[in-house]
């Protein structure tokens, strides 16, 4: 794991950056979460923002970990009213939101996503023989 950026300088106030650099493994989207929280603390999002932050994060890790399987960087902006969010990866497959199945215990996290965003997408980056292929998906949320 490497890591750029910082939620608590020495004078207190916050950076309105991070980047963080992970291996898929199935401990990171908690890993994510822990390490997400303070700097949400610092940057003054609370309540059901940071909520909704915390599940947006998680999902999109989670499927990091569960369906590219590939190393990835989280990357976290804040600008006044709005957070935004970017996961890259090294899998060129765009993410799908599934159907709603109610039998499946998975499966919903996109569904989540689209609902709790102000706005989400993603970008493919070059082909798989190219320089650094895999994928971008960002999301935006109140912040």
């Amino acid at each position: 794991m490497t890591s750029t950026g910082t939620a608590t300088p020495a004078d207190g106030t916050a950076d309105d950056h991070v980047c963080w650099s992970y291996r898929p493994s199935p401990d990171v989207p908690a890993g994510v979460r822990r390490r997400l929280a303070p700097v949400l603390e610092a940057w003054h999002v609370e309540g059901d923002d940071a909520d909704d932050v915390l599940l947006v994060v998680t999902e999109l890790v989670a499927n990091v970990v569960d369906h590219a399987g590939t190393p990835f960087e989280i990357t976290l902006h804040r600008e006044p009213g709005v957070l935004h969010v970017s996961v890259r990866d090294g899998c060129a497959t765009p993410p799908e939101p599934r159907r709603m199945d109610p039998r499946s215990s998975r499966g919903r996290g996109l569904l989540v996503v689209q609902a709790v965003c102000r706005d989400w997408g993603y970008e493919v980056h070059g082909e798989p023989d190219a320089g650094r292929p895999g994928k971008t998906v960002r999301a935006e949320l109140a912040a």
